[in-house]
């Protein structure tokens, strides 16, 4: 390499690394590394190829390949992605994100907010809000309830829930479960004061009793039950 040649790549090095520092200033530190990285500073773009960590506030995601916009604060990685937060946790085959916050993951995901958990074939979740949606075999844990549906909705943070076909849900320390068109679920966090709202052909079993409604209302915190919208049945399991 001639002394032209070096100069030139020094310079576009030099570039890179004001770039980079001049959008750290605005945003919080930025860090990104791979085996193999280029970087655009007209647009902005790094491209990213193996072993890719993107570290940025408080949040580092890793990948096989990826890239990230410094100007537009847009991320895209696959191959086997992690994303570890101050407060959350998300694994994944490919990640989108959009303002380092808006998260659009997909294949095998599974996301964690302190002991809430979130399954499903694809989530959209705002690290923000704490507002998650999941769709296709979908999942929510949260103090000791499950909830399945094709797609659930969970606000993380107040612990809200809806989901919506095929629904089950089970609570094996209430020893309780049940499965309904849609559910509806909330508790207050840290408390013993969960409520399932069943929708369209509910269905519940407590203790081996069945009861079955278009509409069930049960209340976790002392096991009790209220049927709406019609007529209901209720079987009773002798002891």
């Amino acid at each position: 390499m001639n002394k032209k040649q070096y100069m030139g790549l020094a310079v576009i090095s030099a570039m890179m690394l004001l770039s980079v520092t001049a959008w750290a200033a605005n945003e919080g530190p930025l860090t990104i590394s791979a085996d193999t990285l280029s970087y655009d500073g007209n647009t902005g773009r790094a491209e990213a190829s193996g072993n890719v960590v993107i570290t940025q506030q408080d949040k580092t995601i890793t990948g096989a390949n990826g890239w990230y916009n410094t100007k537009t604060r847009e991320a895209s990685l696959d191959g086997g992605v992690s994303l570890i937060g101050s407060n959350m946790a998300m694994s994944a085959q490919s990640v989108h994100s959009i303002n380092d916050n808006q998260f659009s993951a997909t294949g095998d995901v599974h996301l964690q907010r302190d002991d809430r958990q979130i399954f499903g074939d694809s989530v959209e979740y705002n690290s923000d809000t704490e507002y998650g949606k999941v769709l296709g075999n979908a999942r929510l844990i949260a103090e000791g309830t499950t909830l399945t549906g094709n797609q659930v909705e969970g606000w993380l943070k107040e612990i809200r829930a809806v989901a919506q076909g095929d629904v089950t849900f089970n609570n094996p320390n209430r020893n309780v479960s049940g499965s309904a068109d849609r559910a509806t679920y909330t508790q207050t966090p840290n408390q013993n004061d969960g409520v399932v709202l069943l929708t369209g052909s509910a269905h519940a079993v407590q203790n081996g009793n069945v009861l079955n409604a278009p509409e069930l209302k049960l209340y976790l915190n002392d096991n009790s039950a209220e049927t709406l919208g019609g007529r209901s049945t209720l079987v009773i399991s002798p002891n």
